[in-house]
C-alpha cells in the first residue's frame, strides 16, 4: 500500500494534507469544481495572433474543400472529426497551451492527419484501422449529424473483425476537463504513447468524447451509445461482454448511465463521481431551488434508480481521502437498504486517484464479470425509475405511472415451473416480452392469462390485459409514454430541428428576446454540446421534418406560422394555451403577451409521431456549468417567463408560472398545490 512503512505521525500529517486538498478540489464555496474558469469552453491561455489564425483558417478551408470528394464515404466521419475540431478551436479560441505556437502545432497535426485520411478515403482505404495501439475514430451523431470523435485502444496481438471471435470491450468515461475540447481530446488520443490506466487482457477499450463536459447527460449520454454501436460494428464486439467504467466526472457518468441502462452492460465500475444534487451540493433549506426543479432531480439522481443494480454487477472505488468518497458511501447506504452489497474498494491513503495496488483488484473484478458476460434473457428483472423516459429494463417496459415523478418499481421473476410473478409500485401500465416459457402469470396477487403481454390497471385499479399495444394506446392514445414525456429539454438527446420565425414578432420586446435566446441556444449547443443543430425557417419545414425531428419552435403566433398552426389545431393533442398578440392564457392564468413568453414541450398536434418544444433549448445555463452536478433540467413541462427581467447566466427570464402537464398533457388545476404533489 502507498505510504507503507511511514511513521504514524508523518502518515497522519500527509493524510490530512491530502484530505484538505481533495476537499478543496471537489467543490468551491460557490459549488464549483476546482477547474472552473468562468466559462465552458474557457477563454484562451495562449491565443493565436491574427496571422496564425488566418493561416490556419486558410489551410482548414483547403482541406475542407478536399473533403467534399469523400463526404459521402461510410467512414467520412473518421476525417471530418479533425476538420470540426480545428474549426471549433478557431471559432471559440480554444487555445490552452503554454504558447500560441503549441496550438498551431496541434491544429496542423490534426489537419495533416485529415489530409492523409481524405487521400486514403479517395482510394476507398482506411489504413488507420489496421493493427493495434491507439486510434481515433468518428461517427455522425443522429442528434444533429455532427461528427463526434472517440478514442480506441487495441492490445498488441488481439485478433478482431469479421470472421474472428467476438471480443470484449470496455467503455471508459473520462473525467472533467474544461479545456479538453475536440482539438485537445483528439490530439491527446492521436499522440498518446501509453494506454490508459486500465489495460484489460484481450479487450478493446474505447473512450467516447461525450460531447465534451456535460457530466455524460443529455447529448453526452447519447454519445456513449452511439460510440459503443459504432465500435461494436467495426471491431466485432461481443455485445454481452461490454463493461461501462469511468472516474471522477466519468465515475458520475458510470453511476448514472449504469443505473438507468443496467441491462446493457456486463459490468459497471464507478470510480469516484457524484450521484445526486442535494447532498453533493450540500443544499440547505435556504438554498433549495423551486419545487419543480427538485422534482427534476429525479431525471438523473442515481439513488432514485438504485434497485436497477440488481440487474448488473457493480464495482465501486474511492480514494480513502477523496471528498467524493461520500457519494459512494451514500450509495452503499441506499443499496444496502435494498439488500444489495456491491464491493466498494478503498485506495488507502490516497485522494482523488486510484491507488496503484487497489486498481489491480478493481481490474480483476471487472475482468471476471466481463468474462462471465451479460445474460441478455434473465429470468429475474428489476426496474426502478422516476420517469417513463427511463422505462425499459430487459423484457419489461413501463408505459404508465399511477402518479408522475414518484418512485416506480417493477420486480419480475420467472420460476423454474414457469410462473411469472410481478410486483409493482406506482405502476399503472407496462408491457412484457418474457424470453422464457410462461405457464402462469400473477401481478400483485392478481392472476391473469399466461399469454398476456400488455398490462394496465382499469378504472377500479384492477390489473387487466390488453390484446395488443394498439389497444393499449387506443385507450389513452395521446398520453405520456416512453420517448414522449417531459421535461422540456429531454428530446434534445434525440434528433431535433430548430425552427426560426419567418417575420418579426408582434411585440418588439418579444422579438428581441426570441432573436437573442434562439441564437444563444444555437451558440451554446455548438460550444457545449459540440454540434451544429439543423436549422430552418418556419416556412421551409416539411411534413417529413415533422416526422423525423422534434421541432424547436421559436417566435410567436405572428412571426412563426407553425406556432400559429399548432395553436389552431383542433385535434385532441391541441395545446392547452390561448395566445394572441395581447394575452397568453394557460389554464386559469393569464399574462401580458407583450412582456411574457410561454415555453413548453408538447406532442405535435400536426404530426402524431412528433414532439414540439416551444421557445426553449437547454434549460440549464452558463452559470450551471461550474459543476456537472448542476447541468440538469431546470424547467418542467411548461413555464411562463416574464422577459422584462433580462436573460442572464441562470435563467432566460423570470419564471412566473411553471408546472408539469398531467399524463394526458393537460394543465393541472392550480387548486392542487405543488406541495400536494411532492
Amino acid at each position: 500500500m502507498l505510504f507503507s512503512g511511514m511513521q504514524p505521525v508523518l502518515f497522519s500529517i500527509l493524510s490530512a494534507l491530502i484530505l484538505s486538498t481533495s476537499l478543496h478540489a471537489q467543490l468551491g464555496p460557490n459549488g464549483a469544481t476546482a477547474s472552473w474558469k468562468g466559462a465552458l469552453p474557457p477563454k484562451p491561455t495562449a491565443d493565436l495572433s491574427s496571422a496564425q489564425q488566418t493561416a490556419i483558417e486558410s489551410r482548414l478551408g483547403e482541406v475542407t474543400r478536399s473533403f467534399q470528394a469523400v463526404r459521402k464515404h461510410p467512414r467520412a466521419a473518421d476525417a471530418d472529426i479533425f476538420l470540426k475540431a480545428v474549426r471549433y478551436a478557431l471559432e471559440f479560441h480554444e487555445w490552452y497551451d503554454k504558447k500560441p505556437d503549441d496550438g498551431v502545432k496541434k491544429a496542423n497535426a490534426l489537419l495533416d492527419e485529415a489530409e492523409k485520411r481524405i487521400a486514403a478515403l479517395k482510394e476507398n482505404q482506411t489504413p488507420w484501422m489496421d493493427g493495434s495501439g491507439q486510434k481515433v475514430l468518428g461517427f455522425y451523431s443522429n442528434i444533429d449529424d455532427s461528427p463526434q470523435p472517440y478514442g480506441v485502444e487495441i492490445p498488441e496481438g488481439l485478433e478482431w473483425g469479421a470472421g474472428k471471435k467476438p471480443v470484449p470491450m470496455w467503455i471508459w468515461l473520462h473525467g472533467r476537463g474544461d479545456t479538453a475540447t475536440d482539438l485537445h481530446f483528439i490530439h491527446n488520443k492521436l499522440t498518446a504513447k501509453k494506454p490508459g490506466q486500465f489495460q484489460p487482457k484481450g479487450t478493446i477499450v474505447i473512450h467516447p468524447f461525450g460531447r465534451y463536459c456535460n457530466g455524460w447527460k443529455s447529448a453526452g449520454e447519447t454519445d456513449v451509445f452511439e460510440a459503443r454501436d459504432d465500435a461494436t460494428a467495426r471491431f466485432n464486439i461481443d455485445k454481452d461482454r461490454i463493461a461501462l467504467a469511468g472516474f471522477s466526472m466519468g465515475g458520475a457518468g458510470a453511476w448514472h448511465i449504469g443505473a438507468h441502462f443496467a441491462d446493457q452492460w456486463a459490468c459497471v465500475h464507478t470510480g469516484a463521481g457524484f450521484v445526486d444534487v442535494k447532498r453533493y451540493q450540500k443544499l440547505t433549506p435556504d438554498k433549495m431551488p423551486p419545487w419543480y426543479e427538485q422534482k427534476l432531480w429525479g431525471v438523473y439522481d442515481v439513488p432514485d434508480y438504485a434497485r436497477n443494480f440488481f440487474n448488473v454487477p457493480l464495482i465501486c472505488y474511492s480514494g480513502e481521502n477523496d471528498a467524493q468518497r461520500d457519494s459512494a458511501e451514500y450509495m452503499m447506504e441506499v443499496l444496502g437498504k435494498e439488500g444489495l452489497k456491491p464491493p466498494h474498494l478503498i485506495g488507502a491513503g490516497v485522494g482523488h486517484q486510484y491507488h496503484p495496488e487497489t486498481i489491480k483488484e478493481v481490474q480483476r473484478l471487472i475482468e471476471e464479470a466481463v468474462s462471465k458476460g451479460r445474460d441478455p434473457t434473465p429470468r429475474k428483472v428489476t426496474l426502478q425509475t422516476r420517469t417513463i423516459e427511463y422505462a425499459r429494463m430487459f423484457w419489461i417496459t413501463l408505459t404508465a405511472q399511477t402518479e408522475l415523478w414518484r418512485d416506480s418499481r417493477i420486480d419480475a421473476d420467472i420460476d423454474a415451473g414457469g410462473q411469472l410473478t410481478i410486483k409493482t409500485t406506482n405502476v399503472r401500465g407496462f408491457d412484457i416480452s418474457p424470453p422464457h416459457t410462461v405457464k402462469s402469470l400473477v401481478i400483485d396477487d392478481t392472476k391473469l392469462l399466461a399469454q398476456s403481454r400488455h398490462l394496465r390497471r382499469d378504472e377500479q385499479g384492477r390489473w387487466v390485459a390488453r390484446d395488443s399495444i394498439l389497444e393499449t394506446k387506443m385507450e389513452h392514445p395521446h398520453g405520456k409514454h416512453p420517448r414522449r414525456a417531459g421535461p422540456i429539454e429531454i428530446p434534445l438527446k434525440r434528433p431535433f430541428m430548430v425552427v426560426l420565425p419567418d417575420i418579426l414578432c408582434a411585440s418588439a420586446h418579444v422579438d428581441a428576446w426570441v432573436k437573442a435566446e434562439s441564437q444563444n441556444f444555437l451558440q451554446r449547443w455548438r460550444s457545449l454540446m459540440r454540434g451544429n443543430p439543423r436549422v430552418k425557417t418556419a416556412s421551409r419545414v416539411t411534413d417529413n421534418d415533422m416526422q423525423l425531428y422534434t421541432l424547436v419552435l421559436w417566435g410567436d403566433v405572428r412571426s412563426n406560422p407553425l406556432i400559429a398552426k399548432v395553436l389552431a389545431a383542433k385535434t385532441i393533442q391541441k395545446l392547452p394555451v390561448a395566445w394572441d398578440e395581447k394575452r397568453i392564457q394557460i389554464g386559469e392564468q393569464s399574462f401580458d403577451a407583450t412582456t411574457h413568453v410561454p415555453v413548453m414541450i408538447r406532442p405535435n398536434p400536426l404530426e402524431p409521431r412528433g414532439l414540439i418544444i416551444l421557445n426553449s433549448g437547454l434549460t440549464f445555463r452558463e452559470a450551471h456549468d461550474r459543476t456537472n452536478s448542476l447541468q440538469n433540467p431546470k424547467l418542467p413541462d411548461w413555464a411562463i417567463l416574464d422577459i422584462s427581467q433580462p436573460p442572464n447566466a441562470e435563467s432566460a427570464g423570470k419564471v412566473v408560472a411553471a408546472d408539469f402537464f398531467d399524463e394526458h398533457w393537460q394543465v393541472i388545476p392550480r387548486m392542487k398545490s405543488p406541495q400536494d404533489r411532492e
